[in-house]
């Protein structure tokens, strides 16, 4: 008589799987089945632990019979968890392909994070030539500026000197003029009273002290004193013509301060002169020492940014050799669980294939359950 299956929710077929877990008879674990078993165990991390424990007392029934001799139950017993095993099989190798797959679009992401590195360091080596170009720029201005300072400050100091000098001959040609007037106008013309002698020689020599700054020879020096004793109808012909000599020599010495004081007044205008030019070169010096502090600013910012830029790719490159690193083992790891299954498989299929004993009771119903059961678990594997 024809078994007739009936369609089982999934919510049956899982309450089919526990229910048979609990009623099927136990079978008892055998070295001679250690084969089965083994794939089993390969296999449960993707089957339900009810479909597990149901194959683990299910399959010493079908493998007990010699292949020819097992009947359609037993056989789909077999060939349910075959489809299992070519569902993990395939789950398995599509994981080992993916894993390539990512290796091999983490080889072309580094490639390329490879020639930007490249890039990166060149770039980065330019700006930090750059920049210490800048930088020796800016050391050069900064010394330009100092010495501009420093020739500025020198200008402005031979112009005060030169305004100092011409000061004091103003001064001195002031002062001159004025005691001069002072003291020669009574002395050419007499008015000294007889009584006054005293007076008069203390004012002949003051003076000839003011006489002595005079470039007169030194025959007049000493001649002038004498004639300026005597009163003007007293003096003789000599002494006439000496007192005459001493206005020349006083008027002569006045025109000369005059001129040395024109002459000082000429070089205190070349000496502002120099400070305006020194002025216009310390402040081109400073302008170009801005300049190039600004230029040193940008370079600096520009080389930090390359750098970053560098530090970043070689953190995205070290990233790549841990990320293949760590795809290298999943897909070794995938391989090795691969080669585990298929050796499963290998040493399953000679089990299934050379039956060890042949059992005397064949129990139909269990095995009509068990292929009911193992085609859930297909599903579920499929799921």
């Amino acid at each position: 008589m024809a078994l007739k299956r009936t369609a089982q929710s999934p919510k049956g077929k899982a309450g089919r799987l526990a229910k048979f877990a609990k009623s099927a008879p136990p079978c008892p674990v055998d070295a001679k089945y250690a084969a089965a078993f083994d794939l089993l165990a390969e296999l449960s991390s993707e089957m339900p632990p009810s479909c597990i424990d149901m194959l683990t007392s299910v399959l010493p029934h079908a493998l007990e019979t010699f292949k020819e001799h097992r009947h359609g139950l037993k056989e789909s017993v077999l060939t349910s968890l075959g489809e299992v095993c070519n569902k993990e099989q395939a789950k398995r190798e599509t994981r080992i392909a993916v894993g390539e797959a990512k290796i091999s679009a983490l080889e072309l992401e580094k490639a390329g994070a490879s020639e930007k590195l490249d890039a990166a360091k060149a770039s980065e080596a330019a700006l930090c030539a750059q920049k210490q170009a800048a930088e020796a720029c800016v050391a050069s201005a900064v010394g330009a500026v100092d010495a501009a300072a420093a020739g500025l400050a020198q200008a402005k100091q031979v112009a005060a000197d030169a305004e100092a000098n011409a000061e004091g001959l103003a001064k001195e040609k002031e002062e001159f003029d004025a005691k001069v007037q002072e003291l020669f106008p009574p002395l050419k013309d007499g008015t000294w009273a007889k009584k006054d002698w005293r007076q008069r020689q203390k004012a002949i020599a003051q003076f000839m002290g003011l006489f002595a700054k005079t470039r007169a020879p030194e025959s007049l020096k000493v001649s002038l004193p004498l004639a300026l004793k005597d009163v003007p109808d007293a003096r003789g012909a000599f002494a006439r013509k000496t007192v005459e000599e001493g206005g020349k020599a006083l008027k002569e010495h006045s025109a000369e301060l005059e001129q040395a004081i024109d002459a000082s007044k000429l070089k205190v205008a070349e000496r502002l002169e120099d400070v305006s030019s020194a002025a216009a070169l310390a402040n081109e010096a400073s302008e170009s020492c801005d300049a190039a502090q600004e230029d040193y600013i940008t370079k600096g910012n520009q080389w930090l940014e390359a750098e970053e830029a560098l530090a970043s790719i070689n953190k995205l490159m070290v990233n790549f050799l841990e990320e293949g690193k760590r795809l290298v083992l999943e897909v070794e790891a995938a391989k090795t669980a691969l080669q585990v299954l298929l050796s499963a498989i290998e040493k399953f299929k000679l089990l299934a294939d050379t039956p060890v004993a042949e059992l005397v009771v064949d129990n139909i119903a269990t095995l009509t359950e068990a292929s009911l059961i193992v085609e859930a678990c297909v599903s579920e594997v499929s799921l």
